[in-house]
């Protein structure tokens, strides 16, 4: 790893520890568990917005746009372990730590809150595999042995995580009642994803 790109990475070590600090300050929960739990899911969703973002942004500002660069899979793998500590965590928050509880339906209470809780755990830990899928071909030598088309292919199924991630986030928003000012930041962060991907499809459609 070149000096450059040793740069790069502690500024976004730095960048990444802000962003938890940030984030566990102003969780309005007590325990520290929820709170780090909090705080990962914002910083895992803002790496995989960055991380989503590099391509379209090559296409808009004329840029080369390879297969595979340094940038976009330092951030990728920095998704993918920040995004695996939040679900470990999470599964701390609810129930009392009991994994069963957060994937199977109770037998009595509040039977569509439960559903939508259970649903949404699904999802998430879908999302944490297909993380970790992408992660352990995130190297040199996966792209050699796959070819560029086909690793490329396995990487497309970075969409299917964002889908993934924003409903079982916006879940969440409602289940948990979060405050305003943490469902704006959640939107406001899907939303900049989804355009600026429609953006790079627009582009990339009027040059072929």
């Amino acid at each position: 790893m070149n000096r450059k790109r040793w740069r790069r990475n502690l500024i976004l070590a730095l960048l990444i520890a802000a962003g938890l600090v940030a984030g566990y300050r102003i969780s309005s929960v007590q325990r520290p568990v929820e709170a780090l739990s909090f705080a990962t899911a914002y910083v895992a969703l803002g790496l995989l917005v960055a991380t989503l973002s590099i391509g379209p942004l090559n296409l808009m500002t004329a840029a080369p746009n390879p297969v595979s660069t340094h940038l976009r899979r330092d951030l990728g793998v920095s998704t993918a372990l920040v995004g695996t500590a939040h679900t470990v965590l999470g599964l701390q928050v609810h129930k009392g730590g009991n994994l069963a509880g957060y994937f199977l339906l109770p037998a009595s209470g509040n039977l569509d809150a439960a559903a939508a809780f259970v649903a949404t755990n699904y999802m998430g830990a879908l999302a944490t595999f297909l993380l970790l899928l992408l992660l352990a071909l995130s190297n040199d030598y996966s792209l050699r042995q796959l070819g560029k088309l086909r690793w490329k292919r396995l990487q497309q199924w970075s969409y299917v995580i964002v889908v993934l991630v924003a409903l079982h986030g916006a879940v969440y928003q409602l289940l948990e009642k979060r405050r305003p000012g943490g469902v704006l930041l959640f939107a406001t962060l899907v939303a900049s994803v989804i355009l600026v991907q429609l953006r790079g499809v627009a582009i990339h459609r009027a040059q072929t």
